[in-house]
């Protein structure tokens, strides 16, 4: 069974698309297990990146917990380098 994101995870993603939003970028596609979100979707614009992670790995991106370094060594389709200030504890 695949874990669900419970209100805490969907509370962190969505302050992550309003940073998103207010940095000017395109959004940004979670994805973990079956499940998808997209953040930061703005004037219809589609997303510019995926990050694909277990469920308990995106609550600790979103949660601050990792730095650039870990960050980059995650599962991204397309260009990471513009998401990494917004996610970065260092």
């Amino acid at each position: 069974m695949t874990p669900t994101a419970g209100p805490e995870f969907e509370a962190l993603a969505a302050d992550l698309g309003r940073r998103i939003v207010d940095a000017g970028l395109r959004g940004l596609v979670l994805r973990f297990g079956d499940e998808t979100r997209i953040v930061g979707v703005a004037d219809r614009m589609p997303p510019a990146a995926t990050l694909e992670a277990p469920l308990d790995e995106l609550h600790a991106v979103l949660g601050g917990e990792r730095g650039a370094e870990e960050l980059r060594a995650l599962r991204w389709i397309g260009n990471p380098e513009p998401y990494i200030p917004l996610l970065s504890s260092a």
